[in-house]
C-alpha cells in the first residue's frame, strides 16, 4: 500500500526571519514511517523544516507553511497512487493577516499582530485524490478530562473528510511510559488503546490492510 504520512510542525511568517510555529519534533510520524515501511509498505513523508527524519531510506521533502504543505499534498494525491494519508502534521490554527516583506525593527517595547485562521487541510484531502483515499487525523489535547478529549475527537470527526482519528494527550506524553494513543475509528466509539508508536502502528497497518 502506498502511504504519505506527513510530520513535524508548520511555521507561519511573521517577516523573513520570524515565523509563528510549535513544539512539534515530528517523531511520532518519523517513526510511524519505518515502522509501516517495515511492514513493506511504499512510505512517502512529508516533514516540516527541522523535523526528524525517518531512519529508513523513505522518500521524504519539507514542507514550510501550512499552505505549502497542502499545496504538497495537493500535487502528490493528484497522481491518484496513494491509499492512504496519515496527518500526523502539526499545523498551525493561526498566521499573521500580513506578513512583512523585511524584518520588522526589533527596538520596540512591544508588537502586536493580527492572526486570521488557517484554513483546515483534513476536510481537502479526499478532494485532493482522483481516487478513494483513507485519511487518518491526529487530535493533540493538554490535561484534557475524558470529555474534553471525545469532544475533540468528535470535533474532528464532524469537520469531516477523516476515517479515523488518533487521540493524545500532552501530560500523558510528558508523563507516561511509551506514549500512549487512543484510535477512534468512529465518533461515538471506544477507542483502541495504544502503548507506544510501535503498537499504533500495527493498529494502523492492520487497520489499512482490512479496509484495502
Amino acid at each position: 500500500m502506498k502511504i504519505l504520512i506527513t510530520a513535524g510542525g508548520t511555521r507561519e511568517p511573521i517577516d523573513r526571519v520570524r515565523y509563528i510555529s510549535n513544539g512539534s519534533t515530528g517523531a511520532t510520524g518519523a517513526a510511524l514511517a519505518d515502522a509501516l515501511h517495515e511492514r513493506g509498505h511504499d512510505v512517502h513523508v512529508l516533514r516540516g523544516t527541522g523535523a526528524m527524519t525517518p531512519r529508513t531510506a523513505v522518500p521524504t521533502a519539507v514542507f514550510t507553511s501550512a499552505e505549502d504543505l497542502a499545496a504538497q499534498l495537493r500535487t502528490r494525491l493528484a497522481s491518484g497512487d496513494f491509499s492512504a494519508v496519515i496527518m500526523a502534521a502539526a499545523v498551525a490554527d493561526y498566521r499573521p493577516a500580513k506578513v512583512h516583506a523585511g524584518k520588522l525593527d526589533s527596538a520596540a517595547d512591544a508588537m502586536v499582530l493580527n492572526l486570521v485562521r488557517v484554513p483546515k487541510i483534513l476536510p481537502q484531502l479526499r478532494g485532493f485524490s482522483p481516487q478513494p483515499l483513507r485519511v487518518i487525523g491526529f487530535k493533540l489535547t493538554a490535561g484534557a478530562d475524558v470529555a474534553t478529549r471525545r469532544e475533540a475527537v468528535a470535533r474532528q470527526f464532524a469537520e469531516g473528510g477523516v476515517d479515523a482519528v488518533v487521540h493524545n494527550d500532552l501530560d500523558e506524553i510528558e508523563t507516561a511510559t511509551g506514549h500512549p494513543f487512543r484510535l477512534f475509528q468512529a465518533a461515538d466509539a471506544e477507542p483502541v488503546n495504544l502503548a507506544g508508536v510501535c503498537e499504533l502502528a500495527t493498529a494502523l497497518a492492520k487497520w489499512l490492510e482490512a479496509a484495502r
